[in-house]
């Protein structure tokens, strides 16, 4: 398989409909971590409607490595329910990006659950 064939139509499907829950969580834990930038989940409309455009720690700078860990998740969980050094090298080999930069990113990813 290819890198660039790695998300099948279901796998963006899916991708989508998490997508913004997963971009509302990543502000809350940038607030819960102390970010001053972050964005306060309980606030008005006008304020969640701001975006953090040209932030370099924006959701929408950090989508890709977001949505490769979610699928991955969603492929590799039932081998490897815990990151660990076997899905970290498969998941390097797969990554079509900047692996090591966006690492954190996919681990984070890889990890989430979405809140019922």
């Amino acid at each position: 398989m290819s890198k660039t064939d790695y998300y099948t139509d279901n796998d963006l499907s899916t991708w989508e409909r998490i997508k913004k829950a997963f971009a509302n969580d990543w502000e809350q834990t940038k607030a819960d971590f102390g970010s001053d930038s972050a964005r306060d989940m309980d606030q008005d409309v006008d304020d969640t409607v701001k975006q953090m455009a040209g932030s370099d720690d924006a959701f929408e700078n950090r989508e890709q490595a977001f949505r490769f860990g979610y699928i991955a998740q969603q492929r590799y969980a039932s081998d490897h329910p815990q990151w660990n050094d076997d899905l970290d090298a498969r998941l390097r080999k797969e990554y079509d990006g900047n692996y090591d930069a966006d690492r954190r990113y996919i681990q984070h990813a890889y990890g989430y659950r979405p809140r019922s």
